[in-house]
């Protein structure tokens, strides 16, 4: 099987031929259950599970029955707060609660490898030799994203961040600028276009375990 490839380009956006991609992250083919859970895991650990109702316990009033249980010729009732009144109690409602989803490390590997996997085969991966930018202006980012043609929606994934590359990328909507030591196959997918440095791919093959 031949090495995969993505599109390469220099520091100013100009196309340079393909990039082989490291065989042992791109190569193998995964597994889209485990990625399937990954990503569900990782929504669910947004949740932040604060959503909360009140049941009749804990509905002021509504202590004293209302009328006497025989001779009125209404139903019977024992509380003004009964979840079938108007500002009773909620029956079976959200309470708060926890939605996390423990995600061990060799699952979060197989799902970003499969992510990877999938993004070049789509190839809607590229790899750009460096990107940097003397000052922190909106209009270099969006130079150099128009002359590698990139538009839309974009993953910038570099080796390491810093102040001027954030505030560059950080005007343009669409645009997510991520550190490669924590990006993750739910980032990867929700992406059209994901953009790697040089870099940061070799740094990607050091968060994969030796052997």
């Amino acid at each position: 099987m031949s090495a995969p490839q993505a599109p390469l380009f220099s520091a100013a956006g100009e196309a340079k031929g393909q990039f082989d991609l490291p065989e042992a992250i791109f190569t193998p083919v995964g597994s889209r259950r485990v990625l399937q859970q990954v990503i569900v895991g990782l929504q669910a650990n947004q949740r932040r599970g604060t959503s909360s109702t009140k049941t009749r316990g804990f509905v002021s009033g509504g202590g004293r029955k209302p009328w006497k249980q025989k001779g009125t010729g209404n139903a019977r009732s024992g509380s003004i707060r009964s979840p079938l009144w108007r500002g009773g109690g909620i029956i079976f409602g959200p309470l708060p609660r926890s939605y996390r989803v423990g995600l061990d490390q060799s699952k979060r590997l197989i799902a970003l490898q499969t992510a990877l996997s999938e993004k070049a085969k789509a190839s809607e991966l590229s790899v750009f030799e460096a990107i940097q930018f003397a000052e922190p202006k909106t209009r270099e980012a969006q130079k150099l994203l128009k002359s590698a043609g990139v538009s839309g929606r974009a993953l910038v994934v570099v080796d390491q961040r810093d102040e001027n590359l954030t505030r560059a990328f950080g005007n343009m909507k669409g645009i997510t600028v991520v550190d490669v030591a924590e990006v993750n196959a739910w980032q990867l997918m929700a992406a059209p276009k994901v953009l790697f440095t040089k870099a940061a791919i070799e740094a990607l093959q050091k968060r994969w375990p030796k052997g």
